[in-house]
């Protein structure tokens, strides 16, 4: 066996025992997690739920091993990532059920008494809180604006939104650019990865962009997404805060006129849902026209 086998052995070996270390620290966080969620449905049935996730990782470390076997580079690569990905949500989720956040995060007015107690730092703490929801928390947009306009008002919800928001978006944006980029490339190789994002040059911030404005698609998970394409930071510092301004200024109006608890406040969310994924559908089926006539409108004349 010459160097360079040995060398290839010693890395697959690696490689194996890392999906064991990883596989079991999931499985060990998944059941720490589903034994302490207070939820009904894992209450009654947290050891399905652990057996289960053990299945779920074990054929996960199986098919990894399989890829590392068949050489398949890219593909074990990438269940690395998976793994990194599942473990680091299985942290927070641990995270936040031992400080008893789901609790403070269940309605609007947990929420609001929370932010009470930060007294004469309530702004602060709102704007923070504001922040984290863009880059690790899974706070429901909804509820914090809810507790916020109670708290501050509509204008003041709006303004302290948007410090946070804002800040979230462009951490998760860098996150994207340098973290992103460098675990992309790593799983798919440097090379690869610049041939697609020249192939989608043009067109991917056109469509991120579309996908900003419209309330149906997830803004904060975007803002990784906007890392990873070509769109340059200068774009999306002057794209994210045109779409958030107008979506926070919206949310925060439009709870005071139209509220969620009248049957003719919820006929008029569900049109304005039907309306933006109608929207969407026929903007995407034409996109490349409208492209073109973007460009022809303008275009600079020489």
């Amino acid at each position: 066996m010459n160097g360079t086998e040995q060398q290839t052995e010693r890395k697959t070996i690696s490689f194996v025992l890392l999906f064991f270390v990883l596989t079991a620290a999931c499985i060990t966080f998944a059941a720490l997690c589903f034994f302490q969620t207070e939820s009904e449905i894992f209450v009654k049935h947290a050891t399905l739920f652990t057996v289960l996730a053990c299945v779920f990782l074990c054929a996960l470390c199986a098919l990894s091993i399989v890829f590392l076997i068949k050489k398949k580079e890219t593909l074990a690569k990438t269940m690395i990532s998976v793994y990194v990905f599942l473990l680091f949500c299985l942290l927070v989720w641990f995270i936040l059920l031992k400080t008893g956040f789901f609790e403070i995060i269940r309605d609007a007015g947990s929420l609001q008494s929370y932010i009470e107690s930060a007294g004469v730092w309530m702004p602060l703490f709102y704007i923070l809180l504001q922040y984290l929801q863009v880059v690790v928390l899974p706070i429901p947009s909804l509820v914090s604006t809810v507790a916020g306009v109670a708290l501050f008002g509509p204008f003041y919800t709006a303004l302290y939104s948007l410090l946070g928001i804002m800040l979230g978006s462009l951490t998760a944006f860098l996150i994207g650019r340098k973290l992103g980029n460098k675990a992309v490339a790593w799983m798919v190789g440097e090379d690869s990865l610049q041939k697609w994002q020249k192939k989608l040059k043009g067109k991917d911030n056109f469509i991120l962009t579309l996908m900003f404005l419209l309330p149906l698609f997830p803004d904060d998970i975007l803002c990784f997404i906007s890392g990873l394409s070509s769109m340059s930071f200068l774009y999306f510092i002057i794209m994210v805060f045109l779409c958030r301004v107008l979506a926070i200024a919206t949310t925060c109006y439009s709870i005071n006129f139209i509220p969620f608890d009248t049957w003719w406040g919820l006929c008029i969310w569900g049109a304005l849902f039907i309306a933006v994924i109608t929207a969407f559908i026929l903007i995407y089926k034409n996109l490349d026209k409208i492209q073109a006539a973007f460009a022809k409108r303008f275009k600079k004349k020489k």
